[in-house]
């Protein structure tokens, strides 16, 4: 008998055991990544008032004009309210199928990272970039959260990385017309996600960069008559059609949306100049440094001999566009730099393919810090509730924060132990951020009280059974954008405008004022509002028949008359 021995170099047979753990970290992380969606409850106002939206026109509503409790509600664009919508049709309605779209967006987005850098900067550096978007706080939040922010930030990476592709030296014709024509695709649908920003971000960065190069070259690989024509056969059906059914649309949503949202304080969003400054720093985390020095880099270096574009140059200006941007903005939210950071962690990958250990060195460091300062600030917690939305919560999101703290301050020390192995080491280390980023989302369950109604009707339900929903249902001086999702049903609204305000405009009797809801109310046989404690004392004080089904600190839930009991095993829960 013959011994065969195996002689294959070590690398070699290294190979698929490498592969296979580092498929099986790729597969806990997509675990984590969408398994978690349903733990938290959909807080408002966006994600209540999201899915909301979404389920009215999933529920035989209108998929041209978006409805909002019944009322039009035209602040943005349709895209991703069809796609929940779709959703809710095919797979039920609930807080894992509300976030999936966002959720969704934030996996291509980092399937693009390393794509596009695999192609630019090599494989490595594409991996390496798909860690560090997988692994940066804001991103990996809003991935976890139901607003529009993430599925614009996929349409304009798309767009940015699919003009660099476009761009690279010795691709030859037909490709880049396709990868161009993408581009152009891309715009479309960030701008069906929330508007002109999904052009006006790409083009001030073109200029920006024909500006700083002195070369306007590029301008003439554009493709822009088959573009333009994409683009607008992508956007201007939806635009028209709401023009023609809503006369008012044009004023609303250019004039008022975008131009008076960004010149004027309107909006009651403010923020000084510096402001996305700090959201940077906070929302990069713990890959603040590595960015920073990154953008530095991509904005200082020369280009690489025979390249028609420099793409981390682009890259750096595109980041640093969208800051100034915004930053002169007169409304501010921290979401509003999301679409940065896909940007940032294609030159973070670049920066740690090319400058090796030392700057791997640096970011585990970085990633032990920022693990050090939330274990702090764990401690540094305020012993009183600071806003009334938080009562409860934040002595219970102490632990939330030191386990991240924790499971962050692990995968540092795990990591730096393997520093000689980039790839490995830094897919701990990312592995690590995101479980504690996870963590850090979860946690704010322990906020749901002040955020959200489903306790409540809950409650309503334990103690009364499920609510008639023929009877009307008022909501008093309020809109609590997660009620209706409860209750399956829209609501009367009373003495309330705010962001319904258009669509109340369009529809002045779909409110009613304080005394025409007393009428109705005396003379009803049956009637539920919601109200705040403070509207509730006065209204029992002037003799309104109410009873009370529920009430927490925030709201009370009232009836006419005591629902009847007998009803309980007939009538279907709405609550999510």
């Amino acid at each position: 008998m013959t011994l065969v021995v195996d002689r294959a170099p070590p690398g070699i047979r290294a190979w698929p055991a490498r592969r296979l753990r580092l498929g099986a970290l790729a597969a806990l992380a997509l675990l984590a990544w969408f398994g978690t969606l349903e733990y938290r409850e959909l807080f408002v106002p966006d994600e209540g008032r999201y899915a909301e939206i979404a389920r009215e026109m999933a529920s035989g509503g209108d998929w041209i004009v978006p409805h909002l409790d019944g009322l039009r509600y035209l602040e943005k664009p349709p895209l991703q309210y069809w796609a929940s919508a779709t959703i809710f049709r095919l797979l039920g309605e609930d807080e894992w199928t509300a976030r999936l779209w966002p959720a969704l967006t934030g996996f291509l987005g980092v399937l693009a990272v390393f794509l596009t850098g695999s192609r630019l900067f090599g494989r490595r550096a594409g991996l390496l970039a798909a860690l560090l978007a997988a692994s940066t706080l804001e991103y990996v939040v809003l991935s976890q959260v139901l607003t529009l922010d993430m599925g614009l930030t996929l349409f304009l990476s798309a767009a940015v990385f699919s003009f660099l592709l476009a761009q690279r030296a010795g691709v030859d014709a037909a490709r880049r017309r396709a990868w161009m024509l993408g581009a152009w695709t891309m715009m479309g649908l960030a701008v069906l996600s929330k508007g002109l920003i999904g052009v006006v971000l790409p083009a001030l960065a073109l200029a920006a960069y024909v500006a700083v190069e002195r070369d306007a070259s590029v301008l003439r690989r554009l493709h822009w008559v088959p573009g333009l024509a994409v683009l607008v056969a992508l956007t201007l059906p939806w635009f028209a059609a709401v023009q023609w059914r809503v006369p008012e649309f044009f004023d609303f949503f250019f004039v008022h949306e975008h131009v008076a949202r960004f010149a004027l304080p309107d909006h009651h969003r403010p923020g000084p100049w510096y402001y996305f400054i700090g959201i940077f720093a906070l929302g990069a985390a713990p890959w603040t440094a590595l960015y920073a020095a990154a953008v530095y880099r991509g904005a200082t270096r020369a280009p690489e001999p025979a390249q028609a574009l420099n793409a981390p140059r682009f890259l750096a200006l595109y980041a640093l566009v969208v800051v100034v941007f915004f930053s002169a903005s007169k409304s501010k939210l921290p979401a509003y730099i999301l679409p940065i950071f896909p940007a940032l962690a294609l030159l973070g990958g670049r920066e740690l393919a090319v400058r090796g250990s030392c700057a791997l060195r640096a970011a585990l460091v970085s990633l032990a810090a920022a693990a050090l300062l939330l274990a702090a600030s764990a401690f540094a917690l305020p012993p009183v509730e600071w806003r009334a939305e938080l009562a409860g919560g934040v002595a219970h999101y102490a632990p939330w924060m030191l386990a991240a703290a924790a499971v962050a301050l692990v995968a540092a020390w795990s990591a730096q132990r393997l520093v000689g192995r980039r790839l490995r080491a830094m897919a701990i280390a990312a592995a690590g951020a995101l479980g504690a980023q996870l963590l850090l989302v979860n946690g704010a369950q322990v906020f749901a009280d002040g955020f959200s109604t489903e306790r409540l009707m809950l409650e309503v339900e334990r103690r009364w059974g499920a609510l008639d929903r023929d009877v009307p249902f008022y909501s008093v001086e309020l809109y609590d954008q997660t009620l209706p999702l409860h209750l399956g049903r829209t609501l009367t609204l009373v003495d309330y405008r705010d962001e319904l305000d258009l669509g109340l405009r369009l529809q002045p009797d779909g409110a009613l004022d304080l005394g025409a809801f007393r009428r109705a109310w005396t003379g009803a046989a049956q009637a539920y509002a919601v109200m705040r404690p403070a509207r509730f004392a006065v209204e029992r004080a002037g003799g309104l028949p109410m009873t009370v089904l529920a009430q927490d600190a925030r709201y009370v839930i009232v009836a006419r008359d005591a629902p009847q009991l007998a009803d309980r095993r007939t009538r279907p829960s709405a609550v999510w």
